[in-house]
């Protein structure tokens, strides 16, 4: 409780000294409350403040990122859909560590119609779901009471900085089983994706194809909660996407598995 009172504490000092510099730097008293009255502008500041004042300029692709499109295609996801609708911007070093498509493209046609392939950027789940409001629309389930609010694997764990290849659906027949049960199906050249991979690429792909992915399913991760419970993430209607979590035994028939291409690997 003292430390949950001390970083109440430390945010309401913060947001004092926010707002006693932008006074001070000639902001006026009543466009505080723009962004509290208008979420489209509040949208928009957001956006702006993230990137810290950074235009988002248009990344060209490589020859590299325009094969993978070509062979891909509804199920690519470029830099410009990631910095467009998360309000990222990719620096140069990030740039060139994407350059080139870490998996070949015999892999890329086999995966063509199952998976997504995405840029990620280092974003918690948390960090997600904040840069993921869209004004009239329920994207999450739960936000400010979200259980998982605290939870490492949504507060802390990042997407890394690499492509991912993540299926779009869950692992064939992969429902009504355990955990264990449900990763025997796994073909070696898989693996179970954490939460925040799996959030990322249903949120991007909905924002910028307008597709929603695991509408009516849910997917396990590999993730699992302080309780020990495993986190899985689905059922992405219009009562937003939810994320939850069981008990490794639990069999359930709209539960199955997650998976995701492990890198490195051929067909």
């Amino acid at each position: 409780m003292g430390e949950t009172i001390a970083t109440l504490d430390q945010h309401l000092g913060t947001a004092a000294k926010l707002h006693r510099v932008l006074r001070e730097g000639g902001l006026l008293e009543e466009a505080l409350q723009w962004p509290i009255d208008d979420p489209e502008f509040r949208s928009g500041l957001i956006a702006y403040w993230n990137t810290r004042g950074r235009s988002i300029e248009p990344v060209e692709e490589t020859e590299s990122q325009q094969r993978a499109r070509a062979i891909m295609g509804k199920g690519f996801l470029g830099l410009n859909d990631a910095q467009q609708h998360f309000g990222i911007v990719f620096d140069d070093d990030q740039l060139q560590k994407l350059a080139e498509i870490p998996f070949d493209e015999a892999t890329l046609q086999a995966c063509r119609d199952t998976h997504s392939l995405f840029p990620g950027f280092p974003l918690s789940v948390l960090d997600i779901r904040q840069r993921s409001r869209r004004r009239g629309e329920k994207l999450f389930y739960s936000d400010k009471d979200a259980w998982y609010n605290g939870e490492e694997f949504a507060r802390d764990e990042k997407v890394g900085l690499r492509w991912y290849l993540v299926r779009k659906d869950i692992i064939k027949d992969s429902t009504s089983k355990t955990f264990q049960e449900q990763t025997t199906l796994l073909p070696d050249t898989e693996e179970t994706p954490r939460a925040c991979e799996l959030v990322y690429m249903i949120m991007l792909t909905y924002l910028a194809k307008g597709v929603r992915l695991f509408e009516k399913i849910y997917a396990r991760c590999v993730d699992r909660s302080s309780g020990g419970s495993r986190v899985y993430v689905g059922f992405f209607d219009s009562d937003g996407l939810d994320v939850s979590s069981w008990t490794d035994g639990y069999r359930d028939g709209s539960i199955g598995l997650a998976a995701s291409r492990k890198l490195n690997l051929e067909s």
